[in-house]
């Protein structure tokens, strides 16, 4: 409930600092403009936030292939994964995150890694930058879960992200031999 009461409370201050600049009652502030003044300035120092892009992300997210969605998956950031359980019986597949990118300027890319039984131990994910792609391999077996968690961020590098949708991150089950899952990426802003 933490990050409820966060978010609760960091749209109640900026609404009352919204009506005090403006001179009006809290009630009177233009909700529409306060939800675009928390997108635009989640932070409210006016950096460039992290961009998060989930597998649930409709707008984000391509898959090809036989995925699976798991609801509820142990470890899984967010409310479910991507899972592909048809190691070599199908042709490659893949899963596609495609980050909305406002402001050009370099990015750590990391992916959540969920541990799975059965899982692969060994995946390949590229990454690109809207001019070129580097090939970043996980050994998924092998990552440390460290806190209450059951998952990991992995860091794929840092890159130089232009505005838009030209980047984007791939997940595929080229040479897995276990299941392959695909949960969410994550770009931070390098400061």
């Amino acid at each position: 409930m933490e990050p409820v009461f966060m978010v609760l409370a960091q749209s109640s201050a900026v609404a009352a600092c919204m009506a005090i600049d403006k001179k009006i009652a809290i009630q009177d502030v233009n909700v529409a403009q306060l939800q675009q003044r928390l997108k635009n300035d989640p932070l409210s120092d006016r950096s460039t936030p992290e961009i998060l892009v989930d597998n649930d992300d409709a707008t984000g997210v391509v898959a090809t292939g036989a995925w699976t969605r798991l609801a509820k998956a142990p470890g899984a950031y967010g409310p479910s994964v991507l899972a592909d359980t048809t190691t070599f019986k199908q042709p490659k597949s893949s899963v596609k995150f495609t980050p909305t990118i406002i402001k050009a300027g370099g990015y750590r890319a990391y992916l959540y890694c969920p541990r799975t039984n059965k899982g692969t131990s060994k995946m390949m994910v590229t990454v690109f930058n809207g001019k070129t792609s580097k090939d970043v391999a996980i050994s998924p077996n092998e990552i440390k879960v460290e806190g209450q968690t059951s998952g990991e961020w992995i860091g794929l590098g840092s890159y130089s992200l232009p505005v838009g949708k030209a980047s984007h991150v791939t997940v595929t089950t080229a040479g897995s031999d276990g299941i392959v899952v695909a949960d969410a990426v994550l770009f931070v802003p390098e400061r």
